[in-house]
């Protein structure tokens, strides 16, 4: 029974990075002054009439570009933003979706737009095409913004009517660090769409905000990290202690400890690396697992054997004698952050003493 490990995708409506602003956030007088497939480029005027500014709002009203107003040749402009229109349409998931590129024209799109997450996920399906892993298990961070859900519910839609996709979220999908104007509504926009993908692929938490899923002689547990600090600009996390209770209370269970194997599934990571790991030194501030004790404690008293999780973008695997074996997976579309490359980690769960292999990733 093969598990592959993917983790921090980072889906978005067009596969863009950044931070947007929605038009209803950012005031002033706006006019229409172009429309294509319901994208607008908006002109801004001074107070005496003048043009001022421009700025291209895709269909949902968010702010994708701003720029000054020319005084002369502003057509040049608006179509450089109708230009920036269609190429992201052309990118977005929900086009990805109904038209899938092939193979050669994929591979082209990458190579033009390397860090659109929306095509590294179709290049990612295409190259562990040949795995054909029996589970596949996302730890966190599905998408950038709460948007991009789509993709997965569409592409992975074999693995989820067998019930073997087991998703897990990240900070990216239900919290946002940023202390901008309508961040309250923006929490509860991205808690309720993960809620929505998280019924559709069957795996709706608990009460406690976690799940277990058994699957022939292996016992999947999530666990949700996804608690937002009061910090501001801090993308850290803690496990909540009734999710906590909930699994020591688990782990006495005689089903649960009959298992085979026991595989944990949290996002923010347990371990802290020692700064001379990579290329570049992992940050921990504003990143860490703030209960992460306590979360080790509490895996290692329910006999977990595998903890699987993500959120650094750094790939590697740890076993301390007396705990679970710790496999941190890279982005799956991005890669991994401290040694430049791009790999996935897959389990065979068959064998007496399951072991991480690394799959690289051609860019």
């Amino acid at each position: 029974m093969l598990v592959l490990h993917l983790s921090d995708l980072h889906l978005t409506r067009y596969g863009e990075s950044g931070l947007w602003t929605h038009r209803d956030n950012a005031g002033g007088t706006w006019e229409i002054l172009h429309t294509w497939q319901r994208w607008q480029v908006e002109g801004e005027r001074d107070k005496k009439g003048r043009p001022d500014n421009l700025r291209l709002v895709d269909p949902e009203g968010v702010i994708h570009w701003q720029r000054s107003w020319p005084k002369r040749k502003d057509e040049k402009m608006i179509g450089s933003m109708l230009s920036r229109a269609m190429e992201r349409h052309l990118r977005s998931a929900e086009h990805l979706v109904r038209e899938r590129p092939n193979a050669d024209d994929l591979t082209a799109l990458v190579k033009v737009d390397s860090s659109n997450t929306n095509l590294r996920f179709l290049h990612l399906l295409d190259q562990i095409s040949t795995l054909n892993p029996d589970i596949i298990v996302i730890t966190g961070d599905v998408t950038d913004n709460g948007f991009g859900y789509e993709l997965v519910t569409h592409y992975l839609k074999d693995w989820i009517d067998k019930d073997r996709l087991l998703v897990i979220p990240g900070n990216h999908d239900t919290y946002d660090m940023f202390p901008r104007r309508g961040r309250s509504k923006r929490i509860a926009v991205k808690e309720a769409r993960y809620r929505e993908f998280a019924k559709a692929v069957g795996v709706e938490p608990n009460p406690t905000g976690a799940f277990v899923r058994r699957i022939d002689d292996v016992a999947f547990i999530g666990l949700s990290s996804c608690k937002p600090p009061r910090t501001p600009l801090s993308a850290s996390g803690e496990v909540s202690k009734e999710q906590l209770i909930w699994l020591k209370e688990l782990g006495k269970d005689p089903g649960f400890r009959d298992s085979r194997l026991r595989i944990g599934l949290l996002h923010h990571h347990i371990l802290r690396m020692p700064f001379e790991m990579g290329k570049r030194s992992p940050i921990e501030v504003g990143l860490r697992l703030r209960n992460a004790e306590a979360v080790m404690e509490a895996c290692t008293e329910a006999k977990v054997d595998i903890l699987m999780h993500g959120h650094r973008h750094h790939g590697y695997m740890v076993k301390l004698p007396g705990h679970p074996m710790v496999i941190s997976s890279p982005s799956s579309t991005m890669g991994c952050k401290y040694t430049d490359k791009r790999y996935v980690w897959s389990v065979e769960l068959a064998s007496k003493h399951p072991f991480p292999i690394m799959h690289p990733l051609l860019d």
